[in-house]
């Protein structure tokens, strides 16, 4: 959770970062994850649906394909950059059944009861406070509505565990991401709390959507990015590593385990009808 002092400077720097991702469109990864969670989210016609975080539109304009021109999608981001470039993509899918807004979404304004069904993609670990955020989400869904994310294991390669290990050595601190969702069991516990029920999570394999080459890019983005909490040292200390880190991150054995890993956590869980 990130100090309520530093917040708003947190997520300034988040928006920035997504600002500047002119290729997020393109990304294998995140289509891919959107793909499985509309998948399991299981949009029906008609529906109103939240989609937390929604980039690009990879979610929200599947979904809107889903609850056809009587239901309706809205699209939140922090990034006018990302919103930016889904509004471009919903133009050329030709679709009116999605609005777009630019706001914060752990302090959405929206009534109670809004939404049949909130979806968030690859994002929830960004929120400055996840229990916090997942208890104003379950007060916009109508009673019987459903919870769709997905989130990483705490020791998944994807989550830095690599990054971790490799900085360790050099005294560098690399925060671990994801925590309150980490494990099956943390991600039964946080939506329980959050006033959740018939939460149900599935594993499934990593390499199914994230390729262990995409490690190359990870220290280069992890040094920017405020959710790793690397200081300008620490940044300043791995860029002197980084052939080093790449050496090991290329290394058969990371492969095999990213291959082995069962670290990709699809979450789904319902608004109590009472």
């Amino acid at each position: 959770m990130v100090l309520s002092k530093s917040v708003d400077e947190y997520k300034t720097k988040i928006a920035e970062i997504f600002n500047a991702r002119i290729d997020y469109n393109r990304s294998e990864i995140h289509a891919r994850l959107a793909d499985r969670l509309v998948q399991l989210a299981a949009p029906q016609p008609n529906e109103k649906v939240l989609d937390i975080a929604t980039g690009t539109g990879f979610v929200a304009i599947s979904v809107a394909r889903l609850v056809g021109e009587r239901g309706k999608v809205v699209g939140v981001d922090i990034s006018a950059g990302m919103l930016k470039q889904a509004e471009q993509a919903v133009s050329a899918a030709s679709l009116s059944n999605i609005e777009l807004v630019l706001t914060d979404a752990e302090t959405l304004d929206y009534a109670a009861g809004s939404f049949d069904l909130i979806c968030c993609c690859n994002a929830l670990p960004y929120m400055s406070n996840v229990p916090a955020a997942l208890r104003h989400w379950q007060s916009l869904l109508r009673p019987g509505g459903r919870l769709a994310f997905n989130c990483w294991s705490e020791q998944s390669y994807v989550t830095g565990r690599l990054l971790r290990t490799f900085a360790a050595r050099y005294g560098i601190q690399v925060a671990v991401v994801g925590h309150d969702t980490g494990t099956p069991k943390r991600c039964h516990a946080v939506l329980a709390d959050a006033g959740y029920t018939l939460i149900d999570v599935v594993a499934e394999s990593t390499g199914k959507f994230y390729a262990a080459n995409q490690l190359d890019a990870a220290l280069d983005s992890a040094v920017k990015n405020p959710i790793y909490g690397i200081t300008q040292n620490g940044a300043k200390q791995l860029s002197f590593l980084r052939r080093e880190y790449l050496t090991e991150a290329r290394s058969p054995s990371v492969w095999n385990s990213i291959n082995a890993e069962v670290g990709a956590y699809f979450v789904l869980a319902q608004k109590p009808f009472t």
